[in-house]
């Protein structure tokens, strides 16, 4: 048996059924994991010590009874790490905000209720950026988490702490969200997989259920994992009525580097606007040169965005929803928010008071279109998921970002994932394409037409055979 800290879920749920491990003895470890290193990464912000051990001592006495073809629910006794922004009932609920200060959530949020109906065990929770607005991880109330390949460097936000803690081998599985790349991003910086869902597939809860760039997703170790607890947490909610039906079910055994042969996949090396770092470059060309290898077609193609439209598009997005919302959540006294919150709201505000909602809504539907003529006899489209291939822990990053080809105003700019928030019906994933000279992981992302899921997690699978993806150097 590999590292207990280095399994995946249905390596995990495989060991539970054999009895080669209990659930006890397995979350017994992973907590000692956590006590052990967490004080250095910084990902956790509190354990549920004693509810989580009796459901694993309760599971343990399922598992001792059931024979090899009882069936049981798909996750029963597999621990699970919390995003802090995704409610669990009777937790604290402050999203790293002293506005928040003393809030206690009344129930559990739809994706987690659906992970622990189908037996995982919400054990510990892990830290977001205040309101989940930043792509790194840190709040005046948990401190800065580090990402656990370079603690000088920050694991990405806003699922930041859940891309850290999987990666640090705290837990095979943790729930996520992606409103701007907050799935993809922690995943390219921890050397994981990160599945951004089409809008629709997954639930969440008012207001901004209805934001149609936002998902909640999970994020695990393997796209095999990835695939099967996505078909948990997906599918329609009667308390989120942009859900959408039936609820799609993927494949959760792949053919490998074997299933591309033959597919037509086209290469953005900067979607016509992004300033690529050198490492980030190497890696898509490591994957390009495997995928063809393998049997598919690459193919280069300028798509030609541009940086200003994407911009306006989806500051004015953000200023009109998220940015109001925080507003009315402070009360409207910016200062009691962390200053790069505070930036993020009057940046977007000023975007908002100048593009309305209908013109960036058309601003949205030129980046759509672009994005679907390039893709157009194509099955899939191969493109990094983060231009810069790193981003410094303890920095706020509230000035212009200084790149090679010039400052970016604001250092979401550096990120390659919001154009496919734009384009929000098309699948996404992010897969690690090697290790950059700061020993963070590099990463593509794999984009799928509308809905073409599978198409997404077939590329996916093929990466990961043919470039394993890498582990933390944690001990």
């Amino acid at each position: 048996m590999s590292e207990l800290h280095h399994m995946s879920v249905l390596d995990v749920i495989a060991a539970f059924r054999s009895r080669e491990l209990s659930p006890v003895e397995y979350l017994t470890h992973l907590t000692s994991r956590i006590a052990a290193h967490d004080g250095e990464i910084n990902a956790v912000m509190d354990v549920m010590d004693e509810p989580a051990r009796q459901a694993a001592q309760a599971a343990a006495e399922v598992y001792a009874r059931a024979d090899a073809d009882t069936p049981l629910p798909a996750l029963l006794g597999v621990p699970l790490l919390v995003k802090e922004q995704h409610n669990v009932a009777g937790c604290s609920a402050t999203r790293g905000s002293r506005v928040l200060a003393g809030q206690t959530a009344p129930a559990d949020h739809p994706v987690v209720a659906r992970l622990r109906e189908a037996g995982a065990i919400p054990f510990a929770r892990t830290t977001t950026p205040e309101f989940s607005c930043a792509t790194f991880t840190q709040t005046a109330a948990w401190g800065t988490t580090r990402n656990p390949f370079n603690p000088d460097c920050t694991p990405g936000g806003s699922s930041g702490g859940s891309g850290a803690a999987v990666a640090a081998g705290y837990g095979p599985l943790a729930t996520a969200s992606d409103i701007a790349g907050s799935t993809r991003i922690p995943a390219a910086f921890g050397g994981l997989p990160g599945f951004k869902t089409p809008y629709g597939r997954t639930p969440g809860v008012v207001p901004l259920n209805t934001d149609w760039y936002r998902g909640d997703h999970v994020l695990a170790r393997t796209v095999a994992d990835t695939a099967y607890a996505t078909n948990i947490i997906v599918g329609p909610h009667a308390g989120d009525h942009a859900t959408i039906a039936p609820a799609h079910v993927l494949p959760t055994a792949f053919a490998g580097a074997a299933g591309v042969a033959g597919m037509r996949i086209a290469v953005s090396r900067d979607l016509g606007c992004y300033d690529v770092d050198p490492e980030v470059a190497a890696g898509l060309d490591t994957v390009v040169a495997a995928l063809r290898g393998a049997g598919a077609e690459l193919v280069e193609i300028d798509l030609a965005l541009s940086l200003a439209d994407v911009t306006d598009a989806s500051s004015a997005h953000y200023g009109h929803l998220i940015a109001q919302n925080m507003t009315r959540m402070c009360g409207g006294d910016l200062d009691l928010l962390e200053p790069y919150s505070k930036r993020f709201v009057e940046y977007t505000r000023d975007f908002a008071e100048r593009i309305s909602l209908l013109e960036a809504a058309d601003l949205e539907t030129k980046v759509q279109a672009q994005i679907a003529d390039a893709m157009a006899g194509f099955d899939a489209l191969l493109t990094p998921t983060s231009a810069i291939g790193a981003l410094e822990a303890d920095n706020a990053y509230l000035e212009a970002l200084e790149r090679p080809a010039g400052p970016l105003d604001f250092y979401w700019q550096a990120h390659m994932t919001i154009p496919f928030n734009i384009a929000n019906r098309c699948p996404v994933m992010a897969v690690p394409s090697g290790i950059g000279p700061t020993g963070v992981p590099t990463s593509v992302q794999i984009v799928g037409h509308p809905f073409a899921d599978d198409s997404v997690f077939t590329v996916a699978a093929a990466v990961e055979e043919l470039l394993p993806f890498p582990r933390s150097p944690l001990m």
